[in-house]
């Protein structure tokens, strides 16, 4: 089915020549060489757009503080936000640094310790793994039960 030229002419005409493909513009440039009336009309449209751009728009002194204050307070939370990114990761790489030198010493630590009580090894190894994952599982239940009583129904802080 084809569609109407004229028509599709304009519709290239309200793309503008930024929105249009080097196709489209020598379509659109075959179609006014031999169309008057659509020519009269990119002329219109054209003449339409510079009368709107030269009009002058001041927005309300009020609309512009409104919005320098939002686009701070976003700026604002986008740092914090950052900031708080920034000491999760710093955390996490101390933990990892703290695990990696530490669970060796309580590995033989506790390894001593069971050959010095006579224990048998999966004992002692049953014992090194609830030392050492313990407090995870209490960090864990802290901060589960802190985060359950600091949400109210809409998702927003109450401390």
């Amino acid at each position: 089915m084809n569609r109407d030229p004229h028509q599709q002419a304009r519709e290239l005409i309200a793309f503008g020549s930024q929105g249009l493909t080097d196709s489209q513009r020598a379509q659109l440039s075959a179609h006014l060489d031999e169309c008057a009336a659509c020519r009269d009309y990119a002329q219109a449209a054209e003449q339409l757009v510079r009368s709107l751009r030269s009009v002058p728009l001041a927005a309300d002194r009020t609309l512009v503080c409104t919005t320098q204050m939002r686009v701070r307070r976003h700026a604002t939370q986008l740092q914090q936000e950052q900031e708080r990114l920034w000491l999760v990761w710093m955390s996490c790489i101390l933990v990892g640094l703290s695990a990696a030198i530490t669970t060796p010493l309580l590995w033989r630590g506790f390894q001593w310790l069971g050959e010095w009580a006579r224990v048998s090894s999966p004992v002692w190894q049953v014992g090194f793994m609830v030392f050492w994952i313990s407090p995870a599982l209490a960090a864990s239940l802290i901060f589960l039960a802190r985060g359950i009583h600091l949400t109210d129904t809409n998702g927003t802080s109450q401390g």
